[in-house]
């Protein structure tokens, strides 16, 4: 029999899957985020040796006959060095290849153009002659508009001024409740700390969604900006893209955060009203399978 892996490496966490020749899903395994320009070339190879490990315990095999990841850290194909120094010694498989996880969650869809927004955010469109643009991307210091991450920062940027100015709010002291403190100044060696990554701030934008659901109007008005601005990149690709009738959408932040979708959806609906969004319901790790089976 032979078995091929695919998996999706997102800014979060990290999901492997491994299929027979049919496709057929045999296991699948989970653990810590592979993105390596977030935790660093050393932790993310450990992190993916962990799932690998997983796997190979499970099946009792040590080898694939292809193999491909989607990686958060990526925007198009990783070159041979890039492969190694992630996967080298990790993963062995006879054809392996590696892109963007966006990439790998439009080769799961059925559509030609993707926008993923969670802990980080990008969007990928397939033209008519094969060709890949992507919008977007750009990591966490410079872009990821509409991303966990940039709403949680956009939150925490608020509840600083709220600090200085003395005011108490909901937002503030939920903030103050996520890092542990009784007073959000002394979150500042916590904030600054190296062993915090963009994953542990972006998680608080699972509380300030909460607090829009609730009535809080800062957090509801956080929310509605970012999408708006999400909603602009993934604008400019749409510009550029081939007959797109349906955008998929995918990642925590469209799946679990219905204003920001619904704000979303209505800035796109604004230029393209004909334009039909649907959830991705096929899992990105099966993509990234798909494109394994093929490798040549």
């Amino acid at each position: 029999m032979k078995y091929y892996l695919g998996i999706d490496g997102g800014g979060t966490k990290t999901t492997a899957a491994v299929s027979d020749e049919t496709g057929k899903i045999i296991l699948k395994e989970s653990g810590e985020t592979i993105n390596f320009y977030s935790v660093g070339m050393e932790a993310a190879r450990n992190n993916l040796a962990d799932v690998i490990e997983k796997l190979k315990n499970t099946l009792g095999i040590c080898r694939f006959d292809g193999a491909f990841i989607g990686c958060s850290a990526l925007d198009s194909d990783a070159d041979e060095e890039t492969i190694n120094a992630l996967c080298g010694g990790i993963i062995n498989a006879d054809r392996i290849g590696m892109s963007s996880d966006v990439y790998v969650a439009l080769k799961a869809s059925s559509s030609n153009c993707i926008a993923i927004c969670g802990t980080g955010s990008m969007a990928v469109a397939e033209k008519d002659d094969g060709t890949i643009i992507a919008k977007g991307g750009w990591g966490h210091i410079v872009g990821d508009e509409g991303s966990a991450y940039s709403i949680a920062i956009r939150a925490f940027r608020e509840c600083c001024l709220m600090c200085d100015k003395n005011e108490r709010t909901a937002l503030l002291e939920s903030a103050e409740k996520f890092f542990g403190v009784d007073n959000l100044r002394k979150a500042i060696d916590l904030i600054y700390s190296p062993d915090k990554t963009k994953d542990y701030f972006a998680a608080f934008a699972k509380d300030v969604s909460s607090l829009a659901d609730a009535g809080c109007g800062i957090s509801k008005s956080i929310i509605i900006e970012e999408a708006k601005a999400y909603a602009r990149t993934v604008i400019s690709l749409l510009k550029e893209t081939d007959n797109c009738h349906t955008l998929m959408l995918y990642g925590g932040v469209f799946q679990h955060n219905v204003l920001f979708r619904n704000e979303f959806i209505t800035e796109i609906r604004k230029i393209y009203p004909l334009l039909q969004a649907e959830i991705l319901d096929i899992p990105p790790e099966e993509g990234a399978l798909s494109i394994a089976r093929s490798l040549k």
